[in-house]
């Protein structure tokens, strides 16, 4: 028998990861007026950002995971004597947590013999590879199960993400702030820092102009991640390679991280959320005695 991890697309690894560790992703659907495509199958941010770009009346929608497709999943592994440990989608953002639950309680009295465990991540994106990746990582250590998940539901508990948002005119349109806010907000030049707050998107502060925003946002990465400088950082961007970069070199230099996860680019579901010239720092603000600060 073995572990089987799963996760959803929301949960943004990258080449090098896939390439060296196996696990499913499961699609989350994203609507364009009344078609429905697949992030990480025939969906791209690029299409995200085109869309909105020439549709002003309507906006992209992200959607639960398909039942069948987690069914499906998870008895593809039970059926072969697997285990299984799904790490799902913030159950703030999102009703698959809830529904993996549902599903997997069915299953386990179909299958009683293997475990299953759905994990609640409150998390998104890179911040979810990174409490992935330790659930890898102790795997191939052949660390217990319960080892494991005990470690992923630590990590969970103790995750931090925030996003420098490029567009505060995306955010009205995908109902986090209020049109008249936004349009104040643009004209002032006003750069809101987003966090999740126990796993739901919030807005952190708002600053008037990219430089200041961009100082608060590492001031803060650095108070909240306090004295666990011994663990690897996530990024995400979102037409901002170039922010990515600068933030890269500065944590290295003055925060001595060595150790970074980086996406190749933001998914289509992550874009509908967060929009273009965006960046996401994801860290922990505690860590188990069993972290393992290597990448990949």
């Amino acid at each position: 028998m073995s572990i089987k991890f799963i996760v959803d697309s929301m949960c943004e690894t990258n080449s090098e990861i896939l390439r060296r560790y196996e696990f499913d992703v499961l699609p989350i659907p994203v609507t364009l007026d009344d078609k429905t495509y697949y992030d990480g199958i025939d969906v791209t941010s690029k299409m995200i950002i085109d869309f909105v770009a020439n549709n002003k009346h309507t906006f992209p929608k992200t959607a639960q995971i398909q039942p069948l497709a987690i069914i499906s999943t998870f008895e593809n592994h039970l059926k072969n004597g697997h285990d299984i440990i799904y790490l799902a989608f913030s159950s703030k953002l999102s009703g698959t947590y809830q529904t993996a639950r549902l599903l997997g309680m069915d299953l386990q009295e179909k299958y009683p013999d293997q475990k299953i465990t759905i994990i609640d991540s409150l998390s998104a994106t890179t911040g979810s590879a990174l409490i992935l990746y330790q659930g890898l990582k102790l795997n191939k250590l052949n660390r217990s199960y319960e080892e494991i998940v005990e470690t992923m539901t630590f990590l969970s508990d103790h995750i931090q993400i925030f996003f420098l948002v490029g567009d505060i005119k995306w955010l009205a349109q995908g109902g986090r702030v209020s049109r008249n806010a936004a349009l104040i907000g643009d004209m002032l030049k006003i750069v809101p820092i987003l966090y999740l707050n126990d796993g739901e998107i919030q807005v952190y502060e708002k600053i008037r102009g990219q430089k200041k925003a961009l100082k608060k946002l590492l001031a803060t990465v650095d108070e909240k991640m306090a004295g666990n400088r011994e663990q690897i950082i996530g990024f995400v961007q979102s037409t901002a390679p170039e922010i990515q970069e600068k933030v890269k070199k500065y944590m290295q230099k003055e925060f001595n991280i060595t150790n970074f996860m980086i996406p190749d680019g933001a998914g289509a579901a992550l874009t509908v959320h967060i929009g273009t010239n965006c960046l996401g720092i994801m860290f922990f603000d505690a860590l188990p005695e069993n972290y393992v600060n290597v990448c990949p």
